[in-house]
């Protein structure tokens, strides 16, 4: 299993991106070059029968187009945050771009003109064959860098203990004061007393923090477990499996024990409290008088 979510969730999993142009190109060189060895390599569709002097240099187009393809559609929906859906579409649209152009390419290049829109679907079915085991190994590659990622960024509990005592937090007057949240090679810097809450996304946290006098919001690569031993306090809790909240910022909370939702200022999205974590939230609320 790659994810340990119910299926329907899969599509809307976050996984990293491809994040320049020259990743996005060596993965395009990758594709067209296993099209073009396994055309010259296994000759299938009767190329093993197509006669001409120049036959290797032809097939050698059907490569190119492969990668021009998929550099297109990676052009073409370049985004920040990349999911499992994304990256099927990716996958769909390259092969349906690559569909066409081999079509044009066949009737002008091979078959000297002559464009018989007839043969457009058996093109279809002959690129399909030949995407399908390429595309399928691709994709499992992605999805197993991001895991072989993920699994270097992990590092132990006692790792961020020691961390958030001598790198990750600065003391004021004796209080923690501000908390370096690791995103992927970068860092995220925040005020302790700014955090409002965070939503879990895999193995991404979206974190809702004040700036001034608005609430922002932040995607940072980290699990929420990493991102509570970090804001280790006693008004920082874990109200839900998939929230961590500021109890400190909470202003109103709506629902019965069935279903209980914390509202937070200047913003309309609310935190979930699951119900091995009602006793726990309630007694705070009942302290200040929520």
């Amino acid at each position: 299993m790659i994810f340990k979510n119910p299926i329907g969730k899969y599509p809307r999993c976050v996984i990293s991106r491809i994040a320049s142009m020259g990743e996005t190109l060596t993965y395009a060189i990758l594709l067209g070059l296993s099209s073009y060895l396994f055309l010259i390599v296994f000759q299938p569709f009767g190329t093993y029968n197509f006669d001409n002097a120049y036959k290797f240099w032809l097939l050698s187009g059907y490569g190119i187009i492969f990668a021009f393809a998929y550099t297109s559609v990676s052009i073409l929906l370049y985004k920040k945050q990349w999911t499992i859906g994304a990256e099927l579409l990716r996958i769909s649209l390259v092969y349906l771009l690559a569909c066409f152009l081999n079509f044009f390419y066949h009737s002008y290049m091979i078959n000297h003109g002559l464009l018989q829109w007839g043969n457009l679907p058996y093109i279809g079915l002959y690129t399909l064959s030949l995407y399908v085991p390429i595309g399928s190994i691709y994709f499992l590659l992605r999805i197993d860098r991001h895991r072989l990622q993920e699994t270097k960024n992990l590092v132990p509990a006692e790792e961020i203990s020691l961390v958030a005592q001598q790198e990750v937090k600065e003391k004021n007057n004796g209080c923690l004061n501000v908390v370096n949240i690791p995103n992927g090679n970068q860092t995220f810097t925040l005020p302790h007393n700014d955090f409002i809450f965070a939503k879990s996304m895999d193995n991404y946290c979206m974190i809702y923090y004040r700036k001034e006098d608005t609430v922002e919001k932040q995607m940072v690569r980290i699990t929420l477990a990493r991102l509570d031993q970090l804001l280790n306090t006693g008004t920082v809790v874990r109200c839900h499996r998939s929230y961590l909240v500021n109890l400190e910022k909470i202003i109103k909370k709506e629902g019965n024990t069935q279903g209980l939702l914390l509202r937070f200022a200047d913003t309309e999205d609310c935190a979930l409290v699951s119900r091995s974590a009602v006793g726990t939230v309630k007694s705070y609320l009942l302290q200040a008088r929520l």
